[in-house]
């Protein structure tokens, strides 16, 4: 007796299940391969962040993807032996020789603060220095053991770090040569009614995450040149190296100008040779009224223009936000907390106005559209019957 195939339907609790175990799994998965995740992220950030500019080329030479990811790569490999043949020994040099000298700077400030005892700011106000002395020469401390401890072995092992960058170059070049069939795959997983409304709200997140990610990479280098070359002419000790390093902190919000500003500061307080006859103070308050002013320009010129006005944060919820990331991850959560943050507001948008039933804003004119000449693309209304079309 011949039987009737059927399809095999799950119930509404066997689809929840179901998600509810592949959900485990994945994060299982995830956390006993941490060691290893490493390379594949910073792929999948390397391909995000090029993809754009493979396409812009592809769409405007019509040649094929490989060779201009070809291309990227031997620009890249370029500049990389430039670093590692020029920059990189003195980076390092500098940074044996900030090793070396920590011990030593760290006890010019504990004999500093013995010497000023306090600070008297008029009106009777004096501040006692000797209350910051034990936290502020601990932190140093720990600084140094931190930087001790991690300089010899860096982060892996020579064998670990070459498989690892094998890795990262490889999954990066699929990801970028395949972008297209990555984004067809994702699109087709969602059910065909909802895929454009889907879409919409994944553009949006694309140009949050594109914006601030490359802005803080174009402001880091920003920074780190601004910031160098005060450093160079007032010959500071180790200006790349802090020049590089402030501009890393920069982009970590609150915390990290303070602490990029504090670095400095404290280099020149006690740096042996001061230039243009001025004393160790003077110099040092010269270098925080230049971290102060290159700031202000930060905040007021360079990222209002280098990300433009698709993070719409309160600053208030940006302290808030930085603070959680802190809390909950660490350094690594000051880094995301902001992304996460615009992120989170443009899902609880969408949420908000599924609740309420509320219409959908009208979806902004498509790039190809507007780079073939700004043609007006006519859009049925999804809210309209199609007899009143």
């Amino acid at each position: 007796m011949a039987v009737e195939p059927k399809l095999l339907r799950f119930s509404t609790p066997a689809k929840v299940i179901t998600v509810a175990i592949v959900v485990g799994l994945t994060i299982l998965t995830l956390q006993h391969a941490t060691p290893v995740l490493a390379p594949f992220i910073a792929a999948i950030i390397t391909a995000y962040l090029f993809n754009p500019v493979v396409g812009w080329l592809q769409r405007r030479t019509n040649l094929g993807r490989g060779f201009w990811i070809s291309v990227l790569y031997v620009i890249a490999f370029g500049l990389l032996y430039a670093l590692f043949t020029w920059g990189w020994p003195r980076l390092a040099n500098q940074y044996r020789e900030l090793v070396a000298a920590l011990p030593g700077l760290i006890t010019d400030l504990t004999r500093f603060f013995e010497q000023q005892g306090s600070i008297n700011l008029g009106g009777g106000l004096v501040f006692d220095l000797r209350q910051l002395e034990e936290q502020i020469v601990g932190i140093a401390d720990e600084i140094v053991r931190t930087l001790s401890s991690n300089a010899p072995r860096l982060v892996f092992s020579a064998l670990e770090t070459v498989v690892f960058l094998l890795v990262y170059l490889i999954v990066t070049f699929y990801l970028l040569l395949q972008s297209g069939d990555l984004k067809l795959w994702t699109y087709n997983l969602i059910p065909a009614p909802y895929r454009e409304e889907i879409a919409a709200l994944g553009r949006q997140i694309d140009r949050v995450l594109g914006a601030f990610i490359r802005g803080q990479l174009v402001l880091i280098v920003i920074m780190a040149v601004l910031l160098y070359i005060p450093l160079a002419i007032l010959g500071v000790p180790y200006a790349p190296l802090i020049a590089i390093a402030s501009g890393v902190l920069e982009t970590i919000p609150i915390l990290g100008p303070w602490t990029a500003g504090a670095i400095a500061v404290t280099v020149a307080l006690f740096q042996p040779e001061v230039p243009f006859g001025l004393s160790n103070g003077m110099l040092a308050v010269l270098l925080g009224i230049i971290y102060f002013t290159l700031r202000q320009i930060e905040d007021n010129f360079i990222i209002p223009n280098v990300m433009g006005p698709l993070v719409h944060l309160h600053p208030a919820l940006v302290i808030f936000v930085v603070l959680v990331g802190g809390a909950v991850a660490g350094p690594f959560g000051l880094f995301i907390a902001i992304p996460v943050a615009a992120v989170g507001r443009i899902v609880l948008n969408y949420l908000y106005r599924k609740l309420t039933d509320q219409p959908e804003p009208p979806a902004p004119p498509p790039a190809a559209a507007a780079e073939a000449g700004h043609k007006k693309a006519s859009v049925v209304p999804p809210t309209l019957p199609p007899e009143q079309v």
